[in-house]
C-alpha cells in the first residue's frame, strides 16, 4: 500500500508540490501563532491557587459615568483582612526601583514592596530560604540574577547588603533567593521588600486619600466569585468610603441598581495579564483567541485547498479507479489507499511546516519581542492539542476527496468519461477561503492606517529632537539636572534643558507611570493628573501657553504655584475663574498659567486634567529632557550620552528620543498588526493555490469545449473571461460576506483608542480589489495556457 502511495505521489509531482507547499506554509504559520497564543494564555498558571487570587479594583459611579481604578489606599488591606470573612490573605503591591550595593558592586533592582503573606500566596520558586522570608521586616528577597550580579553566587542567604530608595543607603540582609521570575508572570520583580519599608509609609499608613499601590486578595473559597465578593463587601465599602461617597452624592453621582456609589471588585489573577484595568477597562483581551482563530482559519483554507487539489488530481486517475473496482477492489479498499496517499502528503507537509517554523522563529522573536523555541511545541498539552488538530484536519481533508473518488461510477471511469464535478461544497469552500482572506486584508488596512495615525498625530508637544534621559542611580535628580544645564550650556546644538518625575512615552528603562490625586475645590471634588516639572519644561517640549505665564526663577513664590491644562481649567470653573487664584489642594498653590491640552499619556486615553509644579519637595526628578537642533540625530545622541556619563558615571540606562518613546507605547498594537498582516498574506497565497486547483478542475473538464470555441473563432481573451466569470462571482460573494464582518470587528478594535481613524468605504473596497487581482492573476495564467493549446489536440478522442 505504501509503495503504491509513494509511486502515485511521485507521478503527479506538480500538484503534490502545490499541496505540500500550501500545507507546510499553513502549518508553519499556525505553529507560530499557536505558540504565541498558548504563551499569552499561560500567564500565572504556575500558581496553584490562581483560581483563589484576585486584584482589587474599585468601581466608582460618578456623575459622568462609571470609573475603574486599581490604585488603593494603605489602610484598605489590613481592614479587609480583619473585617471581611471571605478574605484569607492580602498583600499590597507597590512598585519602586531601588539601588542595591555590595562593596563596589551596584545594581538597579525592579523592586516590589509587598506584605508578609506574599510568598505563601504565590508560588515563586525559592532557591534558598522559605516562605517566611518576609517575616523579617528588615529583610530583602532577591532573585538569582541579582544575587549573582552582587555576590557572584546564588547561595547568599543571610548575607548583608545596602539598599537605596530615597537617596540614603541603608543596611539590610538577604532572607531568601528566588528563581528568576518566569516570563509568563504578571508580577515581575528582581527584589521584594516589606510594604512597611516603602517611601512615606509612616505618613500615609492611615491616609485614605492617597492611592498609590495595588492590592491582591486570596479568598477562602476554592474559586473566586467576583459578584459574591462585591455583594459581601458592599457594607464594608459604605463604611470606609463614607467621605468619598458623600462627595459623589454632592457632585450629582448616580448609584447602581443596588444603591451603591462605590463597589470593591476582584479581577481574577488568570485575567490580569489580558485586562487593561489601568485604562479603565475591565474587559479581558481576546488577543490570544484571535491568534488561535487566525491559525485555525489558515488551516481551514489549507485544508479546503487540499480537498480541491485532490479532486483536481483525481481526473487523471479515473481509469485507474475503474480498473481497480473491476478486478475486485472494494470502495473501502480504494478509500483506504487514497486516504493513505493524502495522509503521507499531510505528514510531509507537517514536518516541513515545523522545520519552517523553527527557521522563522528567531526572526519572529527578534521582531515581536518573544523568546520562543520550537521545543516548546513538545510540551505535553501543546502536543495533545496540536496532534488532535492535525489528525482531525488530515481525516477531513484526505478522507472527503478519497471517499468521493472511491465511489466513482465503474463504467464511466473505464470509458474515461467520469467526472468529479465542481460541487456546491467546493464553491462554498472557495467563498469561505476568500471571505477569510478579505477579512484579514481589511483588518490589515485598518490597522496600518490607525498605527500611521498614532505615529503622526500632533500630541500637543513637539517630540522631535528631544532627548529623554532616565536619571537612574548614582545621583539625585535635581542635582543631575543642574549639572547637565551647566555642561550643555557650551554646546551650540543644545537649545533647552528641563526635567520631570514622569517620562513622556516609554523610554529605555521600560517604565510608564502616572500620578493622580483628588482634592476639594470650592465644594467639588477634583481629580487631577500631576507632574513635577522643572523650569523651561514648556520651552523644551514646545507646549503652548494660552493664558498667564510660565514658571520663572525670578519669582521666588513659584515653588508654591502651578500650571494647569485646559481640561483642568474647565474642571475648576474655567480659565477666567481660576487664573491667579489658589487651588484647594495641599499648600493652596496659585494657578499662574494655563497650557493647551497635550497628550501626556497614550492615545488610548482622552486628555485628562493636569497640574504641574516645580516644588522640589513634592516628588524627585526622574527624567531629564534636552531639546537639540542637529542634522545628525545619532551623533548628537551619542554626544548627550557622553556628557551624561561625565555627570553621572554610574548611569546604566540609555537615553532616547521622544519620537521613539511615544512609539513604544504602541508596541503591542504594532505586534498585533504584524501578526494580522502576516496572516492576511498567508491566507491570500493559500487561497490563490485553491483557485489554482479549481481552475485546473474546471479546465480539465472543458478541454473539448475550449477547442470547439477556438475553432469557431473565439479569442483567447474571450475564453479567459468566460472561464473566469464563475470565480469572479464567487469572490464577489466572499466580499459581500467579509466586508460587514470586518467592518464590525475593526470598529470594535478601534473603540480601544480615544483617538482613532474612521473606517472609510474605500478600505474594504481596496481589500476586495487586492483579493480579486491576485485571484485573476492566478486564474488568467492557467486559463491562458489552456486556451493556447492546439484545437486538434483538444478535440482528439482516444
Amino acid at each position: 500500500m505504501l509503495n503504491i502511495a509513494f509511486r502515485t505521489i511521485l507521478k503527479t509531482k506538480s500538484l503534490t508540490f502545490v499541496q505540500i507547499f500550501g500545507f507546510s506554509i499553513a502549518i508553519a504559520t499556525a505553529t507560530i501563532l499557536f505558540l504565541t497564543a498558548m504563551f499569552e494564555l499561560s500567564f500565572d498558571n504556575f500558581h496553584k491557587d490562581i483560581d483563589r487570587i484576585g486584584l482589587v479594583y474599585m468601581e466608582t459611579n460618578t456623575a459622568n459615568g462609571t470609573n475603574y481604578n486599581t490604585s488603593v489606599a494603605a489602610p484598605l488591606a489590613p481592614l479587609m483582612k480583619k473585617e471581611l470573612p471571605e478574605v484569607a490573605e492580602v498583600s499590597r503591591l507597590y512598585n519602586g526601583n531601588i539601588l542595591l550595593r555590595v562593596a563596589d558592586k551596584e545594581v538597579r533592582s525592579n523592586n516590589k514592596y509587598v506584605d508578609q503573606p506574599f510568598l505563601s500566596m504565590f508560588d515563586f520558586e525559592l532557591l534558598y530560604g522559605n516562605k517566611t522570608a518576609l517575616d523579617n521586616l528588615d529583610g530583602l528577597v532577591i532573585d538569582e540574577n541579582t544575587a549573582t550580579a552582587l555576590f557572584g553566587s546564588t547561595d547568599v542567604l543571610g548575607k548583608s547588603l545596602e539598599f537605596n530608595q530615597t537617596g540614603t543607603w541603608e543596611n539590610t540582609v538577604v532572607t531568601a533567593v528566588v528563581k528568576s521570575v518566569p516570563a509568563n508572570s504578571s508580577i515581575q520583580f528582581n527584589s521584594l521588600a516589606r510594604f512597611e519599608k516603602s517611601p512615606q509609609y509612616q505618613e500615609r499608613m492611615n491616609e485614605w486619600g492617597h492611592k498609590d499601590h495595588s492590592l491582591l486578595v486570596k479568598v477562602k473559597s476554592s474559586k473566586l466569585d467576583d459578584q459574591h465578593f462585591v455583594d459581601a463587601s458592599r457594607g464594608f465599602a459604605q463604611a470606609h468610603y463614607s467621605d468619598e461617597i458623600s462627595k459623589l452624592k454632592r457632585d450629582g453621582a448616580k448609584p447602581d441598581a443596588h444603591g451603591a456609589y462605590i463597589n470593591i471588585h476582584l479581577l481574577p489573577l488568570s485575567d490580569l495579564h489580558l485586562t487593561d484595568v489601568a485604562y479603565g477597562s475591565v474587559e479581558t483581551s481576546t488577543f490570544p483567541w484571535i491568534l488561535l482563530l487566525i491559525s485555525g482559519l489558515i488551516l481551514f483554507i489549507a485544508g479546503s485547498n487540499f480537498v480541491n487539489l485532490s479532486l483536481a488530481n483525481s481526473l487523471s486517475r479515473i481509469k485507474e479507479i475503474g480498473t481497480r473496482k473491476t478486478i475486485g477492489g472494494t470502495t473501502f479498499q480504494l478509500f483506504k489507499q487514497l486516504w493513505v496517499e493524502s495522509f503521507i502528503i499531510c505528514v510531509i507537509g507537517l514536518m516541513l511546516g515545523i522545520l519552517l517554523a523553527a527557521l522563522i522563529l528567531p526572526e519572529y522573536n527578534a521582531t515581536l519581542g518573544y523568546h520562543f523555541k520550537i521545543t516548546q511545541l513538545f510540551d505535553p498539552l501543546n502536543v495533545a492539542v496540536f496532534l488532535a488538530a492535525f489528525f482531525i484536519l488530515t481525516l477531513i481533508t484526505g478522507g472527503y476527496p478519497a471517499l468521493r473518488m472511491a465511489r466513482a461510477n465503474i463504467i464511466q471511469s473505464l470509458k474515461g468519461t467520469g467526472k468529479i464535478k465542481s460541487t456546491t461544497m467546493q464553491n462554498s469552500l472557495t467563498v469561505l477561503q476568500f471571505s477569510i482572506a478579505i477579512i484579514l486584508c481589511i483588518a490589515t488596512i485598518v490597522i496600518s492606517f490607525q498605527l500611521h495615525y498614532l505615529a503622526n498625530k500632533p500630541l500637543g508637544f513637539n517630540k522631535s529632537e528631544v532627548i529623554s534621559i532616565p536619571v537612574g542611580r548614582g545621583i539625585e535628580g535635581q542635582q543631575a539636572l543642574e549639572r547637565m544645564r551647566v555642561e550643555l550650556a557650551a554646546q551650540p546644538w543644545a537649545k533647552s534643558v528641563s526635567g520631570s518625575d514622569i517620562n513622556l512615552g516609554q523610554g529605555r528603562d521600560n517604565s510608564t507611570s502616572t500620578s493622580r490625586f483628588g482634592f476639594d475645590h470650592e465644594g467639588k471634588e477634583i481629580i487631577t493628573n500631576f507632574l513635577r516639572v522643572d523650569y523651561d519644561y514648556l520651552k523644551t517640549l514646545g507646549i503652548m501657553l494660552i493664558a498667564g505665564r510660565d514658571f520663572d526663577k525670578s519669582f521666588g513664590t513659584d515653588t508654591n504655584a502651578v500650571l494647569i491644562n485646559k481640561e483642568m481649567a474647565l474642571a475648576v470653573g474655567g480659565e477666567d475663574a481660576i487664573l491667579g487664584k489658589p487651588l484647594g489642594m495641599d499648600g493652596s498653590p496659585t494657578v499662574i498659567g494655563i497650557v493647551d491640552n497635550f497628550n501626556f499619556q497614550d492615545l488610548k486615553q482622552q486628555v485628562g486634567p493636569l497640574t504641574m509644579s516645580v516644588n522640589p519637595n513634592i516628588f524627585p526628578l526622574q527624567y531629564i529632557f534636552v531639546r537639540v537642533e542637529t542634522n545628525d540625530l545619532a551623533k548628537t545622541l551619542e554626544d548627550v550620552e557622553s556628557i551624561w556619563k561625565k555627570v553621572n558615571p554610574r548611569a546604566n540606562i540609555a537615553a532616547s528620543y521622544l519620537d521613539e518613546n511615544t512609539q513604544n507605547l504602541y508596541k503591542n498594537d504594532r505586534r498585533f498588526g504584524k501578526i494580522v498582516i502576516t496572516g492576511a498574506s498567508v491566507a491570500i497565497v493559500i487561497s490563490c493555490l485553491g483557485l489554482f486547483a479549481l481552475t485546473v478542475l474546471l479546465i480539465n473538464g472543458k478541454i473539448k469545449e475550449i477547442g470547439i470555441r477556438k475553432v469557431l473563432g473565439s479569442s483567447i481573451s474571450n475564453i479567459i473571461l468566460l472561464l473566469s466569470k464563475n470565480f469572479i462571482i464567487l469572490i464577489s460573494i466572499a466580499f459581500l460576506i467579509a466586508a460587514p464582518i470586518a467592518w464590525i470587528a475593526m470598529n470594535k478594535w478601534l473603540q480601544s483608542f480615544a483617538f482613532r481613524i474612521e473606517i472609510k468605504w474605500w478600505m474594504p473596497a481596496l481589500a476586495g480589489l487586492i483579493a480579486l487581482a491576485f485571484a485573476m492573476i492566478t486564474i488568467a495564467w492557467q486559463t491562458y495556457r489552456a486556451a493556447r493549446v492546439n484545437p486538434v489536440d483538444s478535440l482528439r478522442d482516444e
